[in-house]
């Protein structure tokens, strides 16, 4: 028998009165225009710009899920690609709240989990991650002894035999690729640059668990929860730094409140803000002459409204010139990584991707600098087909080369 953390929280059908109050108003299909001056970029949701079909909107999504609870209507196939064909991003929610105060993401994402309990989800693309998880205990096929390889040379403590403060998380996709290597390197050079104390699981590292809560897999991703929340509160770590926006999400969302009271959650562009404004104790010593246009990721800024300290960090960075994107903080457009979305849809999320760096170049930014190892690797995807000359940097890499240091 799997081990649980809690009971399914919530299911469907106790978010009733969002889908069923939803009038189809559409005002969840754009960003908040008094916020964006180009028309060309008003459009905000991924899916329904590229389908140009109503059901894959949000609002469109909400009466699914009405007709599913009425059952009107019954899962297929088509309803289960519109479903997952759904990055997540929170754009529509960001739209929906202000105005009717619905949670349209909450309702999408429980509807996947009613998908995975009913047997009609997730994608059949998807079974290869949960495969992975089982042997290898990270979704991308990593062997497990290959893990802690990205941390090789850095004298980072070792949590399986010593103490220290802060456990830095690498997570999955930064130690299972190779591109990403230097941005999570940079990440963990940079915390130990600012003075903390700082250590890794290394090759015991396991998978956060987001991949399987992303397709609907709730009592998978519990599987591993309730491992890792054992593990971090007998570690004796007062802080936990994830470089990966998803696995900062689960962290705060999911875990935060089993783990010891004293252990304090952050994402490595909070980590870097604070060693910058609290501690004071980086120092920029090396100019960085580029024009960069900072991409806010879904999990990052929509879902935690940070927006401001990644800025901040960037702003003070000398001769880096900061730009905004035309969708920028709430008004963000996805990268196109997001849900699942890149593993049974890989044309789809490469259009949105593309999508974005078209609105980059429009910026004039020579660099795209972000946070999240999915917004990353889409993006270095779209620069690759479109043949750009567009850089693509994680924040610490940018962070590191003002301290004038090399991964």
């Amino acid at each position: 028998m799997k081990k649980r953390i809690t009971a399914t929280r919530q299911v469907l059908e106790e978010l009733q009165a969002d889908y069923s109050i939803c009038t189809k108003c559409k005002i969840c299909q754009g960003v908040h225009v008094q916020f964006c001056a180009d028309s060309r970029f008003w459009r905000n949701c991924p899916a329904g710009t590229r389908y140009r079909w109503e059901a894959y909107y949000a609002s469109g999504k909400m009466e699914l899920a009405r007709g599913l609870h009425t059952k009107e209507l019954a899962p297929n196939e088509v309803m289960r690609d519109i479903l997952y064909a759904c990055n997540l991003c929170s754009s529509c929610q960001e739209q929906c709240y202000e105005v009717k105060q619905l949670l349209p993401t909450r309702v999408f994402e429980l509807m996947r989990e009613k998908a995975v309990r009913e047997g009609w989800g997730p994608m059949p693309e998807h079974k290869a991650l949960a495969d992975s998880l089982e042997k290898n205990d990270n979704p991308w096929n990593l062997p497990k002894k290959k893990r802690g390889d990205w941390a090789k040379g850095l004298p980072l403590k070792d949590l399986n035999k010593e103490k220290a403060e802060v456990l830095f998380f690498a997570g999955c996709t930064y130690a299972a690729d190779p591109a990403l290597l230097k941005p999570v390197r940079a990440a963990a050079l940079s915390l130990m640059e600012g003075g903390w104390d700082v250590g890794t699981l290394k090759a015991e590292e396991l998978c956060c668990g987001a991949p399987m809560l992303l397709i609907g897999d709730r009592d998978y991703f519990e599987t591993y929860a309730f491992e890792n929340i054992e593990r971090f509160n007998a570690l004796g770590v007062k802080t936990i730094v994830a470089p990966c926006s998803h696995c900062a999400w689960v962290f705060k969302e999911e875990y935060a409140e089993h783990l010891n009271e004293d252990i304090k959650v952050m994402q490595i562009s909070e980590a870097l803000w604070w060693l910058l404004r609290k501690d004071k104790s980086l120092d920029f010593t090396s100019e960085v002459k580029m024009k960069v246009v900072w991409h806010d990721p879904c999990k990052l800024g929509r879902r935690f409204d940070q927006y401001k300290k990644p800025r901040a960090v960037l702003e003070a960075v000398p001769g880096l010139e900061l730009l905004e994107f035309h969708r920028s903080m709430f008004n963000s457009l996805c990268c196109g990584g997001g849900g699942g979305v890149p593993y049974a849809f890989p044309d789809f999320a490469l259009y949105t991707a593309k999508e974005r760096l078209f609105e980059a170049e429009a910026v004039g930014a020579e660099a795209i600098v972000t946070s999240c190892p999915y917004c990353l690797q889409m993006f270095r995807k779209a620069v690759e087909a479109k043949e750009s000359p567009m850089k693509v940097y994680d924040l610490a890499e940018i962070v590191l080369m003002a301290l004038g240091k090399e991964v």
